[in-house]
């Protein structure tokens, strides 16, 4: 009985201290995004004497923000449904068909979590297929980075789905494209959510490929935009704090819409293991 009293108040001691340190420092950011600057300068827990809300018009009237916003949402939505679409048939591929090619394929491919990205040879790609500084160009080289860890899971995922469905599709006359759209990628919904909340989260905080990849602020993500912005607002950290929340918004909202998906993938995946 001690010991399980000892084990669970280490357990919440631990839990509390894990609490603390992610929870202090976004509820610092928040309340600094209402405060003064003088105010904000303190970086203190205590609330703001008067609520700023006009730090978030003042972050928003900015043309570069609202581009940011822009670049992020284009390069997000393609990096997620992207590489979702690409792994999700790779990993369907490589599980059902054991052959020598596709092995060989799976272990090229998982070779790719430890092998380091190198910038260089990809800017000369981008620029002899003409990609460099483009949209396209950020995507393709962040799906290509997540290929590795996202084909991963879901060869792992599709091993559970049991063969006996694969054939009562191709019994009642379907082909494998058909079969793969209306009857096994509705049963990955739970590593599709589990991803597209993982990819969402990456693509919208990419900043290393935005940064060495691109040369032109026309291209520039929410990350960017909040490193030039605290470059120009190195004092004002009432705006500063004001772009994070900003930047952060998108992700929250998107975790908590997918998170009840996440847990039912986890259980369902202890079941059948």
């Amino acid at each position: 009985m001690k010991e399980r009293l000892s084990r669970n108040a280490a357990t919440y001691v631990v839990a509390l201290a894990v609490g603390i340190l992610f929870v202090v420092p976004m509820v610092l950011v928040l309340l600094n995004s209402f405060k003064s600057q003088t105010e904000a300068s303190g970086f203190t827990l205590t609330l703001p004497t008067e609520w700023r809300f006009d730090n978030y018009v003042t972050v928003l009237s900015d043309p570069s923000v609202a581009l940011g916003l822009v670049n992020s949402a284009i390069i997000t939505i393609g990096v997620t449904g992207g590489t979702i679409t690409v792994c999700a048939l790779a990993g369907f591929l490589i599980a059902r068909r054991t052959s020598r090619v596709t092995s060989s394929l799976y272990m090229y491919l998982i070779a790719g979590l430890i092998a380091p990205f190198s910038f260089i040879p990809a800017i000369r790609v981008l620029q002899w297929l003409g990609l460099y500084n483009t949209h396209l160009g950020l995507i393709l080289s962040d799906i290509a980075t997540q290929i590795p860890f996202m084909v991963l899971i879901f060869v792992s995922f599709v091993r559970q789905i049991p063969r006996e469905i694969d054939e009562a599709a191709i019994i009642d006359g379907a082909g494998s494209l058909r079969m793969f759209f209306t009857v096994v990628f509705p049963l990955m919904k739970p590593v599709t959510f589990t991803a597209l909340v993982l990819l969402f989260t990456y693509a919208w905080n990419e900043f290393q490929n935005v940064l060495f990849l691109t040369s032109s602020s026309k291209t520039w993500t929410m990350p960017m935009t909040v490193y030039n912005f605290q470059g120009l607002h190195t004092y004002d950290y009432a705006l500063v704090s004001a772009n994070l929340v900003i930047t952060i918004i998108p992700v929250l909202v998107v975790y908590l819409i997918a998170q009840r998906y996440i847990l039912s993938g986890m259980v369902a995946g202890a079941v059948k293991g």
